[in-house]
């Protein structure tokens, strides 16, 4: 028993070390605590159903926004050395490229969903054929052509009339 104290008395140096390392952690897992939302009118399981505090949502959807929001080139050209420029300048056509390539995409794929409506699903309904389910098989086509169609116009929108720097494309997608 006495060889264990004396251990644990050895060791509090330690254990305070260990506090004292941990307490910032603490603290921010203890800001970071979720609370469970229960709606009254409902019963049964609720451990699943968990929101983080406000205070939470507003930082991170402002660093969010600091991440989505376009460099503008004046404030950091006058800092930047012209490899610096030069790989900016790289980055913007890039990711200008891939914005292209994103819309494209996004409109060969509305265009494959009308032509499958058309070609398919119309003349499928028509028919009426016997043990085909054609609203199980095709459900929600037409909504996800609306949406995607939709979701295409509003990239399209950002993208129109915007210098490929300043273009933010993110806000069309969480619309949707």
């Amino acid at each position: 028993m006495e060889p264990r104290e004396a251990t644990g008395k050895g060791n509090l140096g330690g254990k305070r070390k260990n506090l004292t390392f941990l307490r910032p952690r603490l603290y921010m897992l203890e800001r970071r605590k979720t609370d469970t939302v229960v709606d009254s009118g409902v019963s049964g399981d609720h451990s699943g159903t968990l929101r983080r505090s406000q205070s939470d949502r507003t930082e991170y959807n402002q660093k969010l926004q600091e991440k989505m929001t376009p460099q503008t080139e004046c404030s950091s050209a006058e800092t930047q050395t012209p490899e610096e420029e030069q790989q900016m300048k790289r980055m913007s056509a890039k990711r200008a490229k891939i914005i292209g390539e994103l819309i494209q995409t996004e409109r060969d794929y509305v265009t494959d969903l009308e032509l499958c409506v058309k070609e398919v699903v119309q003349p499928l309904r028509n028919k009426q054929v016997d043990r085909l389910d054609v609203e199980g098989l095709f459900s929600n086509i037409e909504s996800v052509h609306q949406i995607s169609a939709k979701l295409l116009a509003m990239l399209e929108e950002a993208t129109t009339d915007v210098d490929p720097a300043m273009q933010v494309i993110g806000c069309s997608y969480r619309k949707n």
